[in-house]
Formats: structure tokens, C-alpha cells, sequence
């Protein structure tokens, strides 16, 4: 789809790494082009597939995604007055407000298909309400850090850094990663069964408004980072702050994937439209995956699929995406490793001169080991290495909290949960090695 094309039906091409920026002025445009009202849909049809064509599990994942946009949108209406205010330029302000607008007619849209479709709650405050257990962990830590870089950003408004990062965080992670994502499948079930015309009317046109602000929020931040490294530093430090929260707004209750596949898609589809959608929209803002430590954990250069189906193993494990405590099973454990060869290959000038291999002898799952060779790409394996250099002694659970920043390395050692021999010189190289 050409940008010329995505103009003409209001889109905007959000979706290509070459994509033609769009003039803040054609923004505005396309907003009063392209108004529509949230109290003119009729949901009448809707209701009836509701109670007849949906099955209770269908029910129960349709309310678990709607739940998110709802509480989604009533957040980001509220959360966004302080980016208007710092937005460097009266233009961006100007398009800022309209898409203020947006949010709260997106709010009412939801709300409008949860009371009069799903029959949740009596007004705005009851049904958000609601709404409130069907949230993820990972998305409560994602919108809780969204509200601090607002409340930061009310009162250093003059900060390009901070905005930087809210930028990241509000236009790149929120609207270009986990609502495209959510988006584009519901569009898609809403289409490829016919069923819910009048939310598939309206969820189109909330993605049509979300590709607008999206486009804006990565030009801005293009604009940012390449010219001031310290906004590039804080987009990048909010990035990897918030994008293993992210992975944990699409795990389902009880991580119960029928909740995804109900709907007719897999978890790996999910998590791999995600993941291409943040890393396409990251190259348009100016920052590479290969900057962004959780992205290089997931193996960005790996096809989207491969790193779909390890992100799944991983939040399986409970080692991302929850605060549950680990789950240790083998599927999860080579997930995690080839996740520590990925980090290992990134940190690759930070290894010793010398060929030499790391063991990890854990108390509830097999040995696993990982070689490092000058030049070559970092290797994992199962088993015993026959010439460690360093071996490390633990818990399956402990390692995990520790790569993953839970628990301090210094302190596991002070505390006899990490139990070292061998080069204790590689011990303390290892946290710049395999940084959490």
C-alpha cells in the first residue's frame, strides 16, 4: 500500500520501513477528513451474534481484549495533556489536541460495544470498573510507567529526553505495538466471520485514527533521537524498561491460550505481528532493534515466528511478561539460553581474548553450558562441558531471576544461592557479558 493510496481512504502507511513521512499539516487534514461519531454506530446485529453465534470462551476472550482498550483509552485521554504541552512545536501541539479527541471517542466506542453488546456495566464509571480484573500484570506495569513519564513530563515540560521517552513509550509501544497488535486481529476475526458489523465499523475507524498518531508519534521521535543523543539514550533506556512488561499484555488469564485461539489465530501470529510491528516503527523512528537490549534478547535478527515462539516459551516459564514466580521446565530453559546467546553475541567486545566456556550446574533441571570463541558467535548447550572455565552452581529459578534482573548477582553469591569455582575473574566479567 503507497503512502498516496493510505491517504486517499485516510490510512496512513505505518506498516513499511521506507514509509513517506506525512506533514503535520496533512495530519490535521486527514482528522477533519475523516471525523466519525462512536453514538452513531448501531450495535443491534452485534448483540444478537453476541448471544448466539459466540461461545462462552469466545465471550470471555472478546471481554478480555475489549477490557484493555477500554481501560487503554480512558488512560491515554488523560495521560496525554502533559505531551501537548511539551511538544516543541505549536504544530505538534495543535495535532496533539486532536488526537486527545480521538482517544476519548475511542473510549466511548468500547464502551459503547461492552454495555449495549456485552452487557457490562450501567454507565462510563461501572463499566471501566469493570473492566479492572480482566487486566494483565504486564499491562497495569506498562500503563502505570506511561502515567509517571506523563506526571514527569507536567513538570518538566522543557525536557526533550523525557519527551523523548514519552513518545517511546505512548506512540511506539502503547499505540504501534500492543494496540496495532490487538487491533488487527479483532478487525480480522470481525471480518473473516461476518459477524459484529457494527464493531467491525468501528474498530476500522479506530485504526484509522491510530495510524495518524502513530505516524506522528514516529516522526517526532525521529526527529529527537537523531538529533540529541541524550534523547536517543532515553528512548532507548524506556524501551528496555517497558518491553518485557509488554510481551506480558498479551499473556491470557492463567496463561490459557484458548483465550487467542478461539478467536482463530495462534500465540506465536500474535506475538510475531507485535514484534514486526515495534521493530518496523522503531527503524522509521531513527533506532535500530540492535540498539534495544529487549529486542536483542528475543533474537531480533531471528525471523519474526522463531522469536515469536520463544517469547511463547519464555512467558510459559514465567520468566517474562509476569511477576509470577519462575515455572522451570525445559522448553523454557532453551528459550532462556538461546536468549543468553543472542545478549552474549551483542556484548560480543566485552569477552575475554581467550576461548572459554561458562557451566551451569542447576538443582531442578539438567547442566547447561555456554562457549564463547573470539570472533564466533556465542553457542549454548545441553550437558557438561569438558573444559569449563567457570561453573556456576544454583537453581534453575535463581539463574532465571537473575538474568532477567530480579535478583542481584552480588547478592545471590553473598547468600550462597549462586555457588561459583573456577575463574573468578569471568565471575566478575560475567554481569557485562550477560547483562540482566
Amino acid at each position: 500500500m503507497t503512502t498516496e493510496a493510505s491517504e486517499q481512504n485516510g490510512f496512513i502507511d505505518i506498516d513499511s520501513e521506507t514509509g513517506t513521512p506525512v506533514e503535520r499539516d496533512r495530519l490535521y487534514r486527514l482528522w477533519e477528513e475523516n471525523n466519525w461519531s462512536a453514538k452513531d454506530l448501531d450495535f443491534s446485529q452485534d448483540a444478537q451474534d453476541w448471544q448466539e453465534r459466540h461461545t462462552e470462551q469466545q465471550q470471555r476472550a472478546i471481554l478480555w481484549n475489549c477490557a484493555m482498550f477500554l481501560d487503554g483509552e480512558e488512560s491515554v485521554t488523560v495521560t496525554l495533556a502533559p505531551f501537548l504541552n511539551a511538544a516543541p512545536r505549536y504544530e505538534d501541539r495543535i495535532y496533539l489536541a486532536t488526537q486527545i479527541a480521538d482517544e476519548a471517542r475511542h473510549h466511548v466506542f468500547f464502551d459503547r460495544f461492552l454495555r449495549e453488546v456485552c452487557h457490562i456495566g450501567q454507565d462510563y464509571r461501572s463499566t471501566l470498573s469493570v473492566t479492572h480484573p480482566y487486566l494483565p500484570w504486564g499491562y497495569k506495569q506498562v500503563f502505570t510507567e506511561l502515567d509517571r513519564v506523563s506526571d514527569r513530563l507536567r513538570l518538566k515540560p522543557d525536557s526533550l529526553p523525557l519527551l523523548a521517552q514519552g513518545v517511546a513509550i505512548y506512540h511506539l509501544v502503547v499505540e504501534g505495538m500492543l494496540a496495532h497488535t490487538g487491533q488487527h486481529y479483532l478487525r480480522d476475526y470481525a471480518s473473516r466471520t461476518g459477524l459484529f458489523p457494527g464493531f467491525k465499523e468501528g474498530i476500522n475507524m479506530v485504526a484509522r485514527d491510530e495510524s495518524r498518531h502513530i505516524a506522528f508519534g514516529m516522526q517526532l521521535l525521529r526527529e529527537l533521537v537523531t538529533s540529541d543523543a541524550a534523547c536517543r539514550a532515553a528512548a532507548i533506556e524506556m524501551l528496555d524498561l517497558v518491553l518485557p512488561w509488554a510481551a506480558g499484555v498479551f499473556m491470557p488469564p492463567a496463561c490459557d491460550w484458548n483465550y487467542v485461539t478461539c478467536l482463530g489465530c495462534s500465540p506465536q501470529e500474535v506475538f510475531a505481528f507485535g514484534l514486526r510491528s515495534i521493530e518496523t516503527k522503531l527503524r522509521r523512528a531513527g533506532i535500530e532493534p540492535s540498539e534495544v537490549k529487549a529486542l536483542v534478547k528475543i533474537g531480533y535478527a531471528d525471523p519474526p515466528m522463531e522469536q515469536a515462539d520463544r517469547l511463547v516459551s519464555m512467558i510459559e516459564g514465567h520468566i517474562i511478561g509476569t511477576d509470577e514466580e519462575p515455572c522451570v521446565n525445559e522448553k523454557s530453559m532453551d528459550a532462556l539460553f538461546v536468549s543468553m546467546a543472542c545478549v552474549a553475541d551483542w556484548t560480543r567486545a566485552r569477552h575475554p581474548r581467550t576461548p572459554c566456556a561458562i557451566q551451569w550446574v542447576f538443582d531442578e533441571a539438567g547442566p547447561r553450558y555456554l562457549e564463547l570463541r573470539p570472533g564466533e558467535t556465542p553457542q549454548v548447550g545441553t550437558g557438561k562441558c569438558a573444559q569449563a572455565r567457570l561453573t556456576l552452581h544454583c537453581s534453575a529459578a535463581d539463574w532465571i531471576r537473575i538474568v532477567t534482573g530480579q535478583l542481584n548477582q552480588q547478592r545471590a553469591l553473598f547468600t550462597r544461592r549462586l555457588r561459583p569455582s573456577g575463574d573468578m575473574k569471568l565471575l566478575l566479567r560475567l554481569p557485562h557479558i550477560l547483562p540482566a
